[in-house]
């Protein structure tokens, strides 16, 4: 990878791991069962993202298959843990939703042991059939947040108009919705990028660039969403109360 990969990643692996230890201690506070899936699926992606970064850190190419291996594993739980929380918040009643969180689960143990059992400790031979199984595996669970944060969205500006939605929940639905599609293009970028690594042994800068630019900005909707600054909090409210009043 190039270095503005490497500094796009740790930046994403520290601002992820301060997520989601805030999100721990708030959790710990409230109880509530969702804060904790969210705060365990920021704390496995931020630790995932450092494995895979330590090697440029350490300046040693000889850990780069054994610590990538190590951030695919680490990396596993966190788009299950997403797809249960899609499931307790916004599909709590629908049987189809927990089998989702299942078959997820399985398809990313599936294609991370079947690449491993034939020597892919990477994963980026993306014509391998155990890289699809991988890839679907964690690609849908934000693919499915971005749907259902989209829809609830739509029906919580219907809410707000009535006078029955905060202005802050409403923009976090969409926010939500945003951090699915950055997350689902991530995984769409990943094709030219993985097919550029087969083909030349190298990562694309172009697409290293593209991809850290959208990781970036994934993080930038996550503190919006989670630890809104107070300047922020007052456009909404009045960008929404003038959105109301002209409609």
């Amino acid at each position: 990878m190039e270095e503005q990969a490497y500094i796009g990643e740790l930046i994403s692996a520290i601002v992820y791991i301060y997520v989601g230890a805030r999100m721990l201690r708030l959790a710990s506070r409230t109880g509530e069962g969702p804060e904790h899936l969210l705060a365990a699926m920021f704390l496995f992606t931020g630790t995932s993202f450092l494995l895979y970064d330590l090697p440029a850190i350490l300046n040693s190419e000889s850990l780069w298959t054994p610590l990538s291996f190590a951030g695919r594993v680490v990396y596993l739980p966190a788009p299950v843990l997403l797809a249960v929380f899609t499931n307790r918040v916004f599909r709590p009643e629908s049987a189809w939703a927990g089998w989702m969180a299942y078959g997820c689960a399985a398809l990313l143990v599936v294609g991370v042991g079947g690449s491993a059992w034939n020597g892919d400790f990477e994963g980026f031979s993306a014509g391998s059939p155990w890289f699809w199984a991988e890839w679907t595996g964690y690609t849908l669970p934000f693919a499915w947040a971005g749907v259902e944060a989209f829809a609830h969205h739509r029906k919580a500006l219907r809410r707000f108009r009535l006078g029955l939605c905060d202005p802050l929940a409403c923009n976090r639905f969409m926010l939500w919705g945003l951090f699915g599609a950055m997350q689902l293009l991530v995984s769409l970028m990943m094709f030219p990028s993985y097919a550029e690594y087969e083909n030349d042994g190298a990562f694309s800068a172009t697409w290293d660039t593209l991809i850290s630019a959208c990781e970036i900005s994934s993080l930038a909707l996550i503190l919006l969403i989670f630890f809104p600054p107070a300047l922020y909090r007052r456009w909404i409210q009045g960008a929404t109360a003038e959105s109301a009043a002209s409609s």
